[in-house]
């Protein structure tokens, strides 16, 4: 039976194992600092742009490998902050729209910060830069689908089988974000009417499917980072961006199919077991 009483923001059974391992472990040794010192989340999330700016510094010397560890370092830097500004939120009660989206604009501007210099570093950056743009894209709505397909797990683990409104910031700024998010993974679909009808279903859903959400980790920021670390100590910043629009496009593509095979093996026959990530005897 999943357990979902643990952590209901970040069930490990779905959660990245960077995360696990190192992000949040360390995330959680600040955050009785950050309140103790009365620290507001979004400084939080501001810091953690920060780091990005300054591992953007170190990439723009990509062809140095010193500089490479330090922007990598300085990027991990970056995701622990991403860790605590969401923890410190739900301890300290300040939890709001306004800071889900100062989190989300502060996480998109590192990995710009970073990817820029990078892109302009080149001779011919023109066309490095167009193709970084695309990749931005790719990764854009990679995110949003990533996001959204997590969202929608954990909505489901807590019994709720319809599409919940994300409450406006007043900024007006992520609705776009939010309907594509939805469209793409969030929204309620015919497995949420399976469950709904059938709430015995609720468990063998969740078992039969974990194993395939936590592997769009694959789609994380946490690989995003190493991935960026490894493509500039290999020499060619490039094998990135390739990897990004073709790699992790089609590892999304196929990871998509596999958890609506999961869902629709689950809907047609709700009496068969469900099995990492299929429906079988």
């Amino acid at each position: 039976m999943i357990d979902f009483t643990q952590n209901i923001a970040r069930p490990a059974v779905i959660e990245d194992p960077t995360n696990l391992w190192v992000v949040h472990p360390l995330a959680d040794r600040l955050l009785p600092l950050a309140l103790r010192l009365g620290i507001h989340p979004n400084t939080v999330s501001f810091t953690g742009m920060g780091f990005g700016a300054a591992a953007g510094w170190c990439y723009w010397h990509w062809q140095q490998p010193l500089y490479v560890v330090a922007g990598f370092l300085l990027m991990v830097g970056w995701h622990v902050m991403d860790g605590l500004d969401g923890k410190l939120a739900r301890a300290s009660g300040k939890t709001s729209p306004l800071g889900r989206v100062i989190d989300g604009v502060c996480d998109y501007l590192a990995f710009i910060f970073v990817l820029l210099p990078i892109a302009l570093s080149f001779a011919d950056w023109p066309w490095v830069l167009a193709l970084a743009l695309v990749s931005g894209a790719c990764h854009a709505v990679q995110s949003a689908w990533y996001e959204g397909e997590r969202e929608a797990w954990k909505r489901r683990a807590r019994g709720i089988f319809v599409t919940e409104p994300r409450p406006p910031s007043g900024m007006g700024i992520e609705g776009l974000y939010n309907r594509v998010e939805q469209k793409l993974g969030s929204g309620a679909r015919e497995i949420d009417t399976t469950l709904a009808a059938n709430p015995g279903l609720l468990q063998r859903y969740l078992a039969g499917t974990a194993p395939l959400v936590r592997r769009l980790c694959v789609l994380s920021a946490n690989n995003r980072t190493i991935t960026i670390a490894l493509a500039c100590l290999a020499g060619n910043p490039l094998l990135y961006w390739y990897w990004e629009i073709f790699g992790l496009t089609l590892a999304a593509l196929v990871l998509a199919w596999q958890l609506r095979r999961c869902e629709s093996a689950l809907t047609l026959h709700p009496s068969m077991p469900v099995r990492h990530g299929h429906v079988g005897g």
